[in-house]
């Protein structure tokens, strides 16, 4: 617990001074508000904050690094690749199928959330692009990120230890109906996006 403190306050210091000029704060405070209005990105780690909070410290330890890790790069990497897939059909089915392993409460093996996550934080990295201003400074366009990073990755790290905290409380059931609160979410939010696809 002390470790995992420790790192998630090494990366808020890491990022903090790109937010700290004036002229960057709204920047900073929109990259902190965008995650909160793409519900397919909420979804998408919600669920994975609850499979490694159910699977325990082992998995909890090993994958938020990776994921933080790789969050941080897919967000740099927005200024020179734009993401050519359409976020919400990776984002919504891989919600929906850990969702799904939540209610199986089966341990699973760390390289299967490390992989759930590096995909969540590439696809979600890629997806929080700075739009493109004539003009704009560097500074704004990484307070925009850093803000968007902390968002991101302050959820995951705050449910996580919620879930962990959950996981054998009444036999681990209150973590499998979220898990299939998620799942449902998910699959409801992906057939809408594929009715509405349909009809255009």
């Amino acid at each position: 617990m002390k470790k995992l403190t420790v790192l998630t306050a090494v990366f808020l210091c890491l990022f903090s001074p790109l937010a700290a000029h004036a002229a960057g704060a709204n920047f900073f405070e929109k990259g902190l508000m965008h995650p909160m209005m793409v519900p397919t990105q909420l979804i998408a780690v919600f669920a994975l904050a609850l499979l490694l909070g159910q699977q325990g410290w082992r998995h909890i330890r090993i994958v938020i690094p990776v994921f933080l890790v790789t969050l941080s790069a897919a967000l740099v990497m927005t200024r020179y690749h734009s993401a050519s897939w359409n976020p919400e059909m990776i984002l919504l089915p891989l919600a929906a199928i850990t969702g799904l392993a939540l209610t199986l409460k089966h341990e699973w093996f760390v390289a299967i959330s490390v992989v759930i996550a590096m995909v969540v934080a590439v696809v979600i990295g890629l997806d929080s692009s700075v739009p493109m201003i004539p003009g704009l400074q560097v500074r704004k366009i990484y307070a925009h990120l850093a803000g968007t990073a902390l968002c991101v990755s302050g959820l995951l790290v705050i449910v996580t230890l919620v879930a962990y905290a959950l996981r054998n409380l009444i036999q681990g059931i209150i973590l499998r109906i979220l898990g299939a609160w998620s799942a449902a979410g998910a699959v409801l939010v992906l057939a809408l996006l594929l009715a509405n696809a349909a009809r255009t």
